[in-house]
C-alpha cells in the first residue's frame, strides 16, 4: 500500500517509525528520548497556547507540533517496548469513560461540582487500587514542574474538593490581609547579629510565599486564572515598556530621570490603545 493512501494517523505513525530508524532516519530524531524530549513537549504547549491568546491562524500547526512530540514519545516506548500509541489510546479511551459515569453509567449529576466531586472519589478509588509501596496523598498527582501559580491554583482546587478551603471569598481577604501583616512585620525585624541575615532572608521568603498562595487561593474563589491575570498584566506592562521606549525616541533610557520616565509612563497610560 502506498503511504499517501494510509489513513493519517497510521501514515504520522509511519513517518516517526522512518525517522527514528537507525538505517537512514533523521540523526536528531534518532538521538532523542523521553528526557530531552520532556522540555520540548512543555515548549511546544506554551507555543499553543500562544497560538489560542492571540488568535493566531497557525493554531492548527502548532497542535500538530505538539502532536509530534508525543507522537515520539510513543515510538520510543515501542523501541522500549514499554508502550505504543495504541496502548496509550487504549488507556485514555477507557480512563475517559471510567470517569464519566454520568455519560457513560448510571451516575446522576446536576452541577459541574458534583462531576469534580465524583472525579475525585474515582481517582482516590484508583489510586487505593494501584500496587504500590508508597501511599499516594490528594496533592501528589500534581506536575513537580507546573508554573508555581498554577500549581497553587489546582493544590487549592483539590483540597477544596475533600471540604478543605475557605467558606466565603471574605474569609479568604481576610487572609490576605493577615498574611500581608505578616510579611510587613518580617521586613520590619532588625537582625541582632549578622549571623541571622540568611535566616531573615529565608523568613522574608517564607512569608511571601505565603501571601502569595492566598493571592492564588483568592483569585480561585473568585474566578480567576492568576496564572492569566498575571501574564496579562505582564503583557500589558511589556506593551505600556515599548510604548515609553517609543516616547523616549532616541533618548536612552538610563540617562533619563525617575521623574522624566515617570511622566512618560503617565503619558503611555493615558494613550487609549495602551
Amino acid at each position: 500500500m502506498e503511504t499517501n493512501a494510509l489513513n493519517p494517523l497510521n501514515r504520522f505513525l509511519e513517518i516517526l517509525a522512518k525517522l527514528r530508524n537507525p538505517d537512514g532516519g533523521c540523526p536528531w530524531d534518532i538521538k532523542q528520548t523521553f528526557q530531552t524530549l520532556g522540555p520540548l513537549l512543555i515548549e511546544e504547549a506554551y507555543e499553543v497556547v500562544d497560538a489560542i491568546d492571540s488568535g493566531n491562524a497557525a493554531l492548527e500547526e502548532e497542535l500538530g507540533d505538539m502532536l509530534c512530540v508525543i507522537g515520539l514519545f510513543a515510538q520510543i516506548g515501542i523501541e522500549n517496548q514499554s508502550f505504543s500509541f495504541d496502548s496509550v489510546l487504549t488507556a485514555i479511551s477507557e480512563k475517559l469513560v471510567r470517569r464519566h459515569p454520568h455519560v457513560f453509567g448510571d451516575t446522576p449529576v446536576s452541577s459541574e461540582s458534583e462531576v469534580l466531586e465524583n472525579w475525585e472519589k474515582i481517582k482516590q478509588k484508583e489510586r487505593a487500587s494501584k500496587e504500590t509501596s508508597e501511599k499516594k496523598g490528594l496533592l501528589d498527582g500534581i506536575p513537580r514542574s507546573l508554573p508555581a501559580l498554577q500549581k497553587a491554583e489546582q493544590m487549592g482546587e483539590r483540597a477544596s474538593r475533600v471540604g478543605f478551603d475557605w467558606n466565603s471569598k471574605t474569609d479568604v481577604a481576610k487572609k490576605i490581609q493577615e498574611e500581608l501583616i505578616e510579611f510587613l512585620d518580617e521586613l520590619n525585624k532588625i537582625p541582632e547579629a549578622a549571623d541571622k541575615k540568611e535566616e531573615k532572608i529565608d523568613a522574608k521568603t517564607e512569608e511571601f510565599g505565603d501571601l502569595l498562595f492566598s493571592l492564588v487561593q483568592y483569585g480561585r474563589h473568585l474566578g480567576i486564572s492568576c496564572e492569566s491575570a498575571l501574564q496579562s498584566a505582564n503583557d500589558k506592562f511589556h506593551r505600556r515598556f515599548r510604548g515609553l521606549e517609543e516616547l523616549a525616541q532616541d533618548k536612552s533610557l538610563k540617562n533619563l530621570t525617575s521623574e522624566q520616565l515617570e511622566k512618560l509612563w503617565q503619558r503611555v497610560k493615558a494613550s487609549q490603545l495602551l
